[in-house]
């Protein structure tokens, strides 16, 4: 049996999402440096996005890093840290165990033709982001599509009374912590530029003319603008 996208269904849900954006944006959930990235794709008639995430250092309190049952977050920044950022967070209680997570950007979006799909991850691969793939497909959703580029590493700091990363060992796991963290910023570059360059295929009257009416610049949102002072134009 053939598979079908319900196009109206889909297109009331890209309507849903995008508005859902906005109120992101509003009240401070949205990601700056993904806001550009995440306009581009919207302003394509068969694409709309989903859930995201820019590329974060956390400290978790979990027994392993990918856990999510009773596993808290109880540090999180999407820029470059500090040790005495590290340190502080050190000194709390611990319930399990402590773990520094540096990862790069993860995106989710919807399409609504397999061709679409195709076209999607070969540019994204041409930005930097080769684990991506299609993960779900639903008549009504679409063909749901994972962007992200593996970038991540994970340090066991704590286990619950033992300090597993000294001081002075601690200036090396930040160090290389934040290097992930722009390593993945550079994906993130880099995704502006291919999709600025190539999108839309095929242009959404209405979500343009929104962004019109709101006064909205996506270059403005370049998110090398925000990380230009940790990483040199010549090295993305």
């Amino acid at each position: 049996m053939d598979f079908k996208i319900n196009l109206s269904a889909w297109r009331r849900r890209k309507i849903e999402f995008w508005n859902r954006l906005w109120e992101d944006l509003e009240i401070g959930y949205l990601d700056e440096d993904l806001i550009g990235i995440l306009l581009i794709l919207n302003t394509d008639i068969n694409i709309y996005t989903l859930s995201s995430c820019s590329g974060r250092i956390t400290v978790s309190d979990s027994t392993y890093p990918w856990s999510r049952e009773e596993s808290s977050v109880v540090f999180k920044k999407h820029v470059p840290i500090t040790i005495n950022e590290v340190l502080d967070v050190l000194k709390k209680p611990v319930v399990r165990r402590l773990w520094l997570n540096s990862t790069g950007p993860i995106l989710h979006l919807s399409t609504n033709s397999l061709e679409y799909a195709d076209k999607i991850l070969s540019m994204a691969r041409k930005a930097g982001l080769k684990h991506s793939g299609i993960i779900s497909m639903n008549p009504d959703k679409g063909y749901i599509i994972e962007l992200t580029s593996g970038v991540k590493i994970s340090h066991l700091l704590r286990s619950q009374n033992i300090l597993l990363a000294k001081e002075d060992s601690l200036e090396e796991i930040v160090k290389v912590a934040n290097e992930v963290l722009l390593e993945g910023k550079k994906v993130l570059i880099r995704m502006f530029k291919v999709f600025r360059s190539e999108l839309p295929w095929n242009p959404d009257d209405n979500i343009i003319s929104d962004l019109k009416s709101r006064g909205i610049d996506i270059d403005k949102y370049d998110p090398y603008k925000i990380y230009r002072k940790y990483i040199r134009l010549n090295n993305i």
